[in-house]
């Protein structure tokens, strides 16, 4: 049987700019194993096409943005957007 975790990140005021969060590297690390431990994401229409940046190479990324970005892609193979 499959096991449904939900997640979130928010301050503790509520407000999250994903423009300016940046975790630092250990939280980052921890992102990374989360996301290869995932099935699948559900998000809604906005906070999927935010993540959608995860779908392309860029050249500046170090290692661990790579490996998130591997682990994003192989967590939403055959997934689309919730409408």
């Amino acid at each position: 049987m499959a096991k449904l975790v939900f997640g979130m990140n928010q301050s503790l005021d509520g407000y999250v700019d994903h423009m300016k969060f940046a975790p630092d590297p250990t939280l980052f690390r921890h992102f990374i194993e989360e996301a290869r431990g995932q099935s699948g994401s559900v998000y809604g229409r906005q906070m999927y096409e935010i993540m959608r940046y995860w779908d392309d190479d860029h050249p500046e990324w170090n290692a661990d943005e790579r490996a998130f970005a591997a682990a994003w892609r192989n967590s939403r193979n055959g997934l689309s957007p919730a409408r």
